[in-house]
């Protein structure tokens, strides 16, 4: 008693093991849900191909957390929410909510934004910086969403193209200013901040 299921070494084993536990946790909705095995295999193979670019130990935690919190039987749309939501907090991203905030506040100076991570930049920039400013909040943030999903994928496929610029060396980074350039630069963020 007690023993820890072994995750499986493959994901189509995993998604045969996830589907054996959504009908021990969810018998009646299951079969509902699944009424004969042509459904069954079809959602099955939708749920592999949807699953198959996350690691195997990521979806079994989305999946135990998920059944564990949730009365009903999830949706694939669920399921891989909760998987992206594990992903990003394994990567350090506290939450989609955050990330968003995240990117609002760098599109002011993007190339001068202390960006946490490279998924974050690069789906803001492939948002729009100026778009970003613009957007509605609950318009914007299912775009960003939308395009972190994206990013989510690609990344996963390959890291290496995801970036963090450098940050921008400060103007003058002289002690020794004159007064003269002391003002001059006083006006300069006067002027970049509508002062």
């Amino acid at each position: 008693m007690g023993e820890k299921i072994k995750i499986p070494d493959n994901h189509i084993e995993l998604v045969n093991l996830i589907f054996a536990q959504l009908e021990i946790t969810y018998h009646n909705q299951f079969h509902k849900a699944f009424k004969d095995e042509v459904s069954l295999n079809l959602a099955k193979q939708l749920w592999l191909k949807k699953l198959e670019i996350f690691s195997l130990d990521l979806i079994f935690q989305a999946i135990d957390e998920l059944t564990s919190k949730s009365k009903f039987l999830p949706s694939l749309s669920q399921t891989l929410e909760e998987v992206k939501s594990h992903f990003l907090k394994k990567e350090g991203i506290k939450s989609i909510e955050s990330a968003f905030a995240e990117a609002c506040l760098g599109s002011d100076d993007p190339e001068g934004f202390n960006w946490t991570h490279p998924l974050i930049y690069e789906t803001a920039k492939n948002f729009g910086w100026s778009d970003l400013r613009r957007s509605e909040e609950r318009l914007g943030f299912e775009k960003f969403q939308s395009l972190l999903s994206d990013s989510i994928k690609d990344y996963l496929n390959d890291a290496s193209n995801f970036f963090l610029p450098e940050l921008k060396a400060i103007e003058d980074r002289k002690t020794n200013l004159s007064k003269r350039e002391q003002i001059h630069l006083l006006e300069k963020l006067r002027e970049k901040h509508s002062l």
